[in-house]
């Protein structure tokens, strides 16, 4: 059974995911994702939430990209969310691991067709001359490639598994609220913070 706190923040997560989405705004499932690389100089980007629950957050990339470099070398990573229309944030640190090929082909059908060629014709992150090379790419494939477009194997997926959540709410008063789950030895502790 899982842990009551843990289960809280998650359902805090899903609760402000779903205000932030009933906003209209776009990608509200964008989350800044901070990694680091073997010499430990940090890099952070964009990626988009795919899925969230007790297991944690679910993302996709490349595996040449260097996102995907930076956690097979340590999974050790935070992501941020700030959703402007509800002004509210939220930050989860933790440690990614490798999603099943099943969970990977599973994201990879839900996907429309042409995101699905620029996975297949895109070496995210390595050197093009110019966007022409890469958009005449997409055009031979989507002339060529059968429909279901098969998940190439470069294309992974990562959970991030929490270790600690922490939770943002604006205040007109300044007097912000801030929250933080934290999973410690004998499970999860919930505390407030000072803004």
């Amino acid at each position: 059974m899982s842990d009551p706190i843990y289960s809280e923040a998650i359902a805090r997560l899903e609760d402000a995911l779903e205000r932030a989405r009933a906003s209209g705004r776009r990608n509200m499932d964008a989350m800044s994702l901070a990694t680091v690389d073997p010499t430990g100089a940090p890099s952070v980007r964009h990626v988009l939430l795919k899925a969230i629950d007790e297991r944690g957050l679910r993302f996709f990339t490349d595996a040449r990209s260097e996102k995907a470099r930076d956690l097979e070398g340590n999974p050790r990573a935070s992501v941020c969310f700030y959703w402007e229309p509800i002004e509210e944030q939220a930050r989860i640190d933790g440690t990614v691991v490798r999603l099943s090929d099943e969970d990977v082909a599973a994201d990879f059908a839900k996907r429309p067709r042409a995101g699905q060629i620029m996975i297949r014709v895109s070496a995210q992150s390595e050197p093009i001359d110019t966007l022409d090379t890469l958009r005449a790419a997409a055009a031979e494939a989507e002339a060529t490639l059968p429909d279901p477009v098969t998940c190439p194997s470069d294309w992974i997926g990562f959970c991030l598994v929490p270790q600690r959540i922490e939770h943002w709410q604006g205040s007109r008063d300044r007097v912000h609220s801030r929250s933080v789950f934290t999973a410690g030895e004998d499970g999860w502790v919930f505390s407030l913070l000072q803004p």
